[in-house]
Parts: structure tokens; sequence; C-alpha cells
């Protein structure tokens, strides 16, 4: 069975590097196949996806199967790669964190400078940032860039961890203390408020802080979605839970992604998704948030009973 016939539209990450290996370069076309013939409705393709020499029958293939977000991080080359592409081919992902700096703040000129060249090229970019300790003190600068220049969409991601080359390591997550802090900061950001752009917040702790009493438009949550509605797929081709959890369910194209998803390994996972954390017994709000995220939790948390970093403790 397809995984488009399953009740929840899987969302499947997939890191590509620019400088991935022959074997690697050999694979991506038969990779981007598996995916497409899987059934899987929203892809994203992280890392340096335009910089590839395969990413034009990567995009070929997933373009005409699902939909399609590319990350870029707006380098002259990136841009310079979409101007030779013959049509548009999915949706622009401009990640913001080579745009800013925890002392200088937001780069504004230079973000409104490739935000202008993509939408001349046709491209209306949705910006991500990955929320980390150094950056949450800028969010409020993105939101007001996102606002003054008409850009629809902010998405706040998952972190991404294990087989990595996002320019970040564990020890920049933010914990609760770091909440704590921004908590403050989005107070007084209140107090002078900007248009929004429609906001995607992975973090269910982030979100409460952001858009306070909108709990009911996020009532179809109902926990860490780790290999039921996420998916994440390594630059070597191996499938995981999603980006948070580093764990292998197994291998593309050597197996197919329908295979993979009816495998014992990712109906462990869920099984252990479906378990109360030790750090959440009592809390009057598990039914809220269950758990948060159970990846990054298992992985960076075990001293706390495997509670979400950005949770201080049971309410």
């Amino acid at each position: 069975m397809g995984l488009d016939l399953l009740d929840t539209p899987v969302r499947l990450t997939w890191d590509i590097s620019a400088d991935a290996t022959e074997e690697t370069d050999l694979c991506l076309p038969a990779i981007a196949s598996r995916i497409a013939d899987g059934g899987v409705f929203f892809v994203t393709l992280q890392g340096s996806p335009l910089l590839h020499a395969a990413a034009d029958e990567v995009l070929r293939i997933l373009g005409d199967a699902c939909q399609l977000l590319i990350s870029s991080h707006g380098y002259p080359e990136e841009l310079e790669c979409l101007t030779q592409r013959p049509r548009r081919v999915g949706q622009i992902l401009l990640d913001a964190s080579g745009f800013m700096d925890v002392h200088c703040g937001v780069d504004t000129v230079r973000l409104k400078s490739v935000v202008t060249s993509l939408r001349q090229l046709a491209y209306e970019p949705v910006i991500a940032l990955t929320p980390l300790r150094n950056n949450l003190c800028n969010i409020q600068e993105l939101l007001r860039f996102c606002s003054e220049h008409n850009i629809a969409k902010l998405k706040l991601p998952n972190a991404h961890i294990g087989d990595s080359f996002q320019g970040y390591s564990t020890a920049d997550l933010p914990r609760w203390q770091d909440l704590d802090h921004f908590r403050n900061l989005w107070l007084d950001f209140m107090e002078n408020p900007c248009q929004m752009p429609t906001l995607e917040i992975h973090d269910l702790f982030l979100w409460e802080i952001m858009t306070p009493g909108q709990q009911q438009s996020r009532s179809e949550y109902d926990g860490c979605q780790a290999g039921n509605s996420l998916s994440h797929v390594d630059s070597q081709g191996v499938v995981h839970p999603c980006a948070a959890w580093p764990q292998p369910l197994g291998k593309l194209p050597d197996q197919s992604l329908e295979d993979i998803w009816a495998a014992p390994e990712r109906m462990a996972v869920r099984a252990q998704i479906g378990k109360v954390a030790d750090g959440c017994h009592g809390c009057a709000d598990l039914n809220i948030c269950f758990g948060g995220c159970r990846g990054l939790a298992f992985h960076l948390n075990r001293s706390e009973g495997e509670r979400d970093l950005m949770c201080s403790g049971p309410r």
C-alpha cells in the first residue's frame, strides 16, 4: 500500500549535499523515484540541493509527483541554477540563518536583495529559520522584515540532529531556560507588533508563546509525528523517523518506502512514542503536548526522564 493511501499524509525531508560522493550521485535519481513511487505528498529538499549535479533529474522526478520545497541559502550560485532552469519547480525555502548575527541582528539589506532576485525568477519564497539558542532573539526582527516585504510565510522547523550538515550542534538547541528569556522578549515585541505572516512553528512550547490563545488552531496535533506523518532521508539514503530522530529504519533505493514503513523498526518507534515519558508523569498538560518532541528528548534529555528540551517540568 502506498503512503498516499494512509490516513495521515507524509511529510518527508531529504538531505542533499553538493559534496556527495560519486556513488551517492548515481543513487539520487533512484532515491527520488522511490520517494515518488511511495506516494509521499510533501517533500523538502534540505542542504544544498540546487548545487548538486543530479539536481535537474531529482527536481523533475519529484516535481511531477509531490509538493516540493527546495532549500536555498541565497547563494549567487543557487540563483544562477534557478535562472538556467527551463521551468519553475516547487517552492523555495529560503534559509535565513546565514543572514543574521547574534550581535548585529538580521542583515535585511542582503536578505531583501535575495528575495527580490527570487521574485524576479517568479519564485515567492517561504523564509525558514531553525530556532537555536543564538537566534531566538532575531525572530522578532525577521517577522518585521516579513511584514515590510510581504513575505507570506515564516517557517520555524524542527531541529536536525544526527547525520547533519546544517552548521549547528546539539549544544546549540534551545532549552527551557532559553525559552523563558525569549518569552520576555516576545512580550516586549507584542507591545508594538507587526502584521504577521502565516506562521508554521514546529515546536509546541515556542508556538504557545508566539500564538497565545490559539490552541484550537492546533487542535489536530496529537503528539510526536516521527515515523507517522514525518520521515527523513539522510544524505546516504537512510530513512529515519524524522530529522530529529536519527534512527535507521531502512535504506533507499535498496528498499521501497512502503516496505520500510511497514517494517518492525518503524512500528517500534511508534510504540515508544505511545508510552508516557518518565519526565511527563503527573503533568496536567500532557493531553496538550503529548510529550513534545520525543526524538530530541530521547536522544538528548534522558537525564530528565526524556522530557522535551523546552519543557521545564510537569505543570
